[in-house]
């Protein structure tokens, strides 16, 4: 008897405890994490107007896969960084504006998200006669965030598309 009732003690503590474990877990306030993925956002677009590359590329996973014209690579933060400030060295960003406000959507447990961004990008550039052109392009990605064990969101994977209208000045 004494057997059995320790028996269903055991078994009683073996069920409960997810419940009493679960209702310790804090559950994620998609709000303000919403306003830290929008804050990061701002700071991508603060990034390129100021053509600070390492700004940008920090908000990269150490790699990270990128999707674009048709191919998938393997990008580590040491070739984005030379990739990105070549770019900002050889264009002046006038203008990076979302056609539509970010949609963001979150894993259950907060740990992941997908951004979807909608922009238009006015840049100009130098060509090959040393004639200044204005470029107008419309871009569409989707950035895959994952939260890291610090706290930080990084992207972990970015599918993007564009198509350009060129205007010369």
């Amino acid at each position: 008897m004494k057997t059995k009732i320790i028996g269903l003690i055991t078994l009683i503590g073996l069920i409960m405890t997810p419940v009493f474990f679960n209702g310790c877990v804090k559950s994620p306030d998609f709000e303000v994490e919403k306003q830290t993925l929008l804050a990061i956002h701002k700071a991508q677009a603060d990034a390129h107007l100021n053509k600070n590359a390492g700004q940008f590329v920090n908000q990269f996973a150490n790699p990270m896969i990128s999707i674009n014209q048709g191919k998938i690579i393997t990008v580590t933060q040491e070739a984005a960084l030379e990739r990105f400030q070549n770019y900002f060295n050889t264009v002046s960003i006038k203008s990076w504006e979302d056609v539509a406000p970010p949609v963001i959507d979150f894993s259950d447990d907060a740990t992941m998200v997908y951004m979807v961004v909608d922009k238009l990008v006015v840049l100009t550039y130098k060509n090959e006669e040393n004639k200044t052109i204005e470029e107008t392009t419309h871009f569409a990605w989707v950035s895959i965030f994952k939260k890291q064990e610090n706290g930080e969101w990084k992207i972990v994977c970015n599918i993007s598309t564009n198509k350009p209208r060129n205007m010369s000045l």
